[in-house]
């Protein structure tokens, strides 16, 4: 890992990128054909695909986006003021650079010139003051609103937008680049009719059905959006998704079941792609329950998961074993130091002792709606639990109604999360105190004190060793066993040119339609 420091002046693109330092991508990669050659990019052809999810409900508007499959249609149309690399690090875009003061109070962005709309109206910082400002106030709905929290104001100032923050937020930068955030003309409305400074343009648009876009023949990057049309079917069903890739009927998928990876590879037709660190899988006690107030408890049922049996047999080995806390190994701020903790019946029989217990009796709720294979992964718990003392009963949930009667209602459950581009964000969701997803209730005083700090923190050393402590103090403490970190898996036909793996989340960090070309 490449480890970069912040000198003590003001926050620009470049110390910005040393605060959040270089992460290795050697933790994920690619499967293609062997000897296989990536030729040089061309112009031309039609791109087909199908994602993951869709609902007659969808709309085009990035406020309302609930994940990357609409996400990745955003991004074709839409630019954001920052991109993220597949190393989690933030690269200008609509910004040309960024500046921050010492607390990270206030920020100077400033913006491109020579950028059209795809009506022809020329990028202002107005359109990115109303943009960003549509996600801010008390009636705003957005699903951006939480982490733009703590902005005060967003105002234009001559080429530049400034954007101040009440207590200061030194991810600012990278918070710009969730595909929520993209930029739209001042005063747009028209969300089945899309406007973006994008590659694609929209020419037809049926919610949950499919996505139609033509190439904007203005685009502003040279080096992207290669294709003349794109086709986005919206497929929720895997076996479908999978069927219309085999028949040639689109040439890209998402979330490909590891059950039949093995299948695509043999074809010899396709590439499939792993990205690593996209979410995690974890079993959650509410550590207000008397069964888990216990921290020796909590430990006992940690040790007693046999993380690596559940990789190898729920997900075919397409994950990598957790260690119950919530960053990513491709995360610049990923705790490399921390023992990883394994199966060991032995020390959970001693925490149980410390507990006054010798065996314990305790329920888990689960579904498959809480994650594919969260069902086969309890029953895995609960066969190595027996050696540790632990006899669990497995409660099969129904799938419908598993996240509003289930999660956060029954003491031990499972659940998973689409982990947040920075640990402050992660923290902030699913582990702050009073945050309404902290899941397993889960409160800790110097967790709190350690997560207000970072949030300020522009030292990259300081900061790093601020987001490692916090990581031992939920694999300690905390009252979830994160079990697996599974690989993102996205299939390509063998005509799609220029795949790569991608740290921030599947269809290369929902930039896949820009980026590829047809051979």
């Amino acid at each position: 890992m490449t480890k970069r420091f912040l000198p003590s002046t003001p926050l620009n693109r470049r110390s910005a990128l040393a605060l959040l330092g270089g992460a290795s991508v050697a933790a994920f990669g690619s499967a293609a054909f062997p000897g296989m050659a990536q030729a040089s990019p061309k112009r031309g052809g039609l791109l087909t695909m199908a994602v993951s999810g869709g609902s007659t409900t969808d709309s085009l508007d990035p406020a309302t986006y609930v994940e990357i499959y609409l996400g990745s249609v955003g991004h074709a149309i839409a630019n954001n003021l920052v991109e993220i690399g597949a190393d989690r690090v933030p690269i200008p875009e609509l910004a040309t650079s960024w500046e921050g003061s010492d607390d990270a109070k206030r920020w100077v962005f400033q913006i491109r010139k020579g950028v059209s709309f795809h009506n022809g109206k020329t990028l202002t910082p107005a359109d990115v003051v109303y943009s960003l400002n549509r996600h801010l106030g008390e009636d705003s709905t957005s699903v951006a609103k939480g982490v733009l929290a703590g902005v005060t104001s967003i105002t234009a100032e001559g080429d530049a937008v400034i954007i101040t923050h009440e207590t200061g937020d030194a991810d600012i930068p990278i918070i710009l680049g969730d595909y929520h955030l993209q930029i739209v003309p001042e005063g747009f409305t028209d969300w089945n009719k899309m406007i973006g400074t994008g590659a694609y343009m929209v020419e037809e648009y049926q919610p949950g059905v499919r996505f139609h876009g033509i190439r904007n023949p203005n685009y502003w990057k040279d080096d992207r959006g290669w294709v003349d049309e794109v086709e986005v079917l919206f497929l929720t069903d895997p076996t479908a998704r999978t069927n219309a890739l085999i028949s040639g009927e689109v040439m890209i998928i998402d979330r490909v079941e590891t059950k039949i990876v093995e299948r695509l590879k043999s074809m010899n037709r396709f590439q499939i792609v792993e990205g690593l660190g996209g979410r995690y899988e974890t079993s959650v006690m509410d550590v207000r329950n008397q069964s888990f107030t216990d921290n020796n408890i909590r430990l006992a049922l940690k040790y007693g998961i046999d993380r690596q049996s559940i990789v190898d047999r729920v997900f075919q080995g397409y994950a990598s074993v957790g260690n119950d806390h919530p960053i990513p190994e491709v995360d610049p701020f990923h705790h490399s130091e921390l023992e990883q903790r394994t199966y060991d019946p032995d020390k959970a029989k001693f925490h149980l002792k410390k507990a006054g217990l010798e065996t314990l009796n305790v329920s888990l709720s689960t579904a498959d709606a809480a994650f594919p294979g969260a069902v086969d992964a309890a029953v895995l718990m609960k066969e190595s639990g027996h050696d540790a003392g632990i006899n669990l009963d497995v409660v099969r949930e129904p799938n419908d109604g598993y996240w509003s009667n289930v999660w956060m209602q029954k003491p031990y459950c499972m659940s998973n999360w689409t982990t947040r581009l920075t640990p402050g964000l992660m923290f902030s969701a699913a582990f702050a105190c009073g945050s309404p997803w902290a899941e397993a209730f889960w409160c800790h005083d110097q967790f709190e004190q350690l997560l207000v700090a970072a949030k300020t923190e522009t030292d990259f050393t300081k900061r790093k060793q601020m987001y490692w402590d916090m990581q031992e103090l939920i694999n300690q403490f905390g009252g979830n066993a994160i079990f697996a970190f599974p690989t993102e898996l996205d299939a390509y036909s063998k005509d799609v040119q220029g795949t790569a793996a991608d740290g921030v989340d599947r269809l290369m960090g929902g930039r896949a339609i820009e980026r590829v070309w047809l051979a």
